[in-house]
């Protein structure tokens, strides 16, 4: 869903539409769950965003208006959440060499064992990372703080021993993207795919 609200320029209805834009096969888009590798482009022409011209336009096409307006492409590689698909989410972070990731967390969902697991591999593959906790629009505010506060705790934890900074609307995003490359910082955002909140930060950062 949030792949699909940055590369397409559109907002989430809270049902899934943003998300069936950028699944690959139609079971996925059945059962909500993403199984293979999707690949899709956000381009910035400085720091404001290229949007395609037409949310339903083929890649080929988004790809190349994209291409040829922007001055700066980042590539997202989106990979499966879901336990059965581990090995294909393993490909993607071993094969297809990342630069950074972007743990995504439900903050109705809370750290789940998979979360935990995604966080493990990142981490042993020593690239440097992100997290976007989603969906704070729907999420008990409890549940809410829950979540943010046990993502605080595992990346203080001796074992990982990063720096997390929950991003406020004042900070300077630059310096935070400046200090992730070196690996110590962990950035987190909060945002909602529906409402828009928190999604100019994270564009501005992306930038």
């Amino acid at each position: 869903t949030l792949v699909g609200v940055l590369t397409k320029g559109i907002m989430d209805d809270g049902r899934g539409f943003a998300r069936t834009k950028v699944f690959n096969f139609s079971h996925e888009a059945n059962n909500g769950r993403t199984s293979s590798i999707g690949q899709e482009i956000m381009g910035f022409d400085g720091q404001k965003v290229v949007e395609p011209e037409r949310v339903n336009a083929s890649k080929n096409q988004t790809w190349a208006h994209i291409a040829s307006n922007s001055n700066k492409i980042v590539t997202f590689l989106d990979l499966c959440g879901h336990e059965k698909y581990l090995k294909t989410t393993m490909f993607g972070l071993v094969g297809l060499l990342p630069d950074f990731c972007m743990v995504i967390v439900g903050a109705n969902m809370g750290v789940s064992r998979m979360t935990k697991e995604h966080l493990g591999i990142t981490l042993a593959l020593k690239i440097p990372l992100f997290i976007v906790i989603t969906k704070i629009d729907i999420a008990p505010k409890n549940v809410y703080e829950d979540t943010q506060n046990t993502l605080i705790k595992i990346m203080r934890s001796p074992s990982v021993n990063k720096t997390p900074i929950v991003v406020k609307d004042s900070d300077d995003i630059s310096i935070f993207a400046d200090k992730l490359a070196s690996n110590k910082v962990t950035p987190i955002f909060n945002i909602s795919n529906v409402t828009g909140e928190g999604l100019p930060r994270l564009k501005e950062f992306l930038s």
